[in-house]
């Protein structure tokens, strides 16, 4: 009868582990749904769906080479060279729309050139797929001095690496409380850090002291996959102030619709 009772009540156990498990992943997967509806994310998928990629590289941060092009590749998005190809946001409709903007004419002595989506994307896919190019080239200057200087930190420390491009990404996180690195432009960012003092923090010992304190949180803290260095000294208070200007800045000026 023990021996009974016993396997009736391991069962049970495991019936719950399992339950909470997949509560878990659905939940989990809710949160990331959620996180992911964002222009900036749609048009990274648009990007892929109509193969973007192929020539721009993966994310669109490496160009293919391009025999007889002026610059040897195609473009990549990132790395500045947006400001060679479009001056402005609609320059940038006209490459999609058209294979060229007005104001750019296309390289004659290159082999491989733009193809022209007008009528193969809707209204909505192209202002997502505006926004994820503009978002991954950083496209345009960011006319606060203290944020300017911040975005300016955040590449020199690689931020971007794990936050995304501005700091608007959706890099996976295994292990973690949600299953990703929180986008500076989300909601979880704001639960995450309260004060300018949790954000120092944060970058200093690569935690808040109030979510350390906790032991549910300390633990995921612990055992999540990717981890937020401590920079302790290698970021010096004025890298600290400028990078809260810019994280300010990004979530005061989101990227498209979403």
């Amino acid at each position: 009868m023990n021996r009974l009772r016993m396997a009736v009540w391991l069962l049970a156990a495991v019936a719950l582990a399992e339950g909470l498990a997949l509560a878990g992943f659905w939940v989990r997967g809710r949160w990331q749904r959620r996180a992911a509806d964002t222009a900036v994310q749609h048009g990274k998928a648009v990007a892929e769906r109509m193969g973007c990629f192929g020539c721009h590289g993966p994310g669109g941060g490496t160009g293919i080479n391009n025999p007889g092009a002026s610059g040897g590749t195609v473009p990549s998005w990132t790395g500045g060279t947006w400001m060679m190809y479009a001056d402005n946001e609609a320059d940038v409709r006209g490459w999609i729309l058209d294979g060229h903007p007005a104001s750019h004419k296309p390289d004659a002595g290159a082999l491989i050139h733009m193809p022209a989506f007008r009528g193969r994307l809707g209204a909505g896919d192209l202002d997502d797929l505006v926004a994820y190019v503009l978002t991954v080239s950083q496209f345009g200057d960011v006319p606060d001095p203290r944020a300017a200087a911040g975005q300016n930190a955040a590449v020199r420390l690689g931020c971007f690496g794990c936050h995304g491009p501005e700091g608007r990404g959706l890099i996976a996180d295994p292990g973690s409380f949600k299953g990703y690195v929180p986008p500076w432009d989300s909601a979880d960012f704001a639960d995450l850090v309260r004060s300018d003092a949790e954000f120092r923090q944060w970058v200093r010992n690569g935690a808040c002291d109030r979510l350390r304190a906790n032991p549910a949180a300390r633990h995921i803290l612990e055992t999540e996959a990717i981890k937020m260095p401590a920079y302790g000294n290698r970021a010096s208070d004025k890298d600290l102030g400028d990078l809260r200007a810019y994280v300010e800045w990004v979530r005061r000026h989101p990227r498209g619709k979403g």
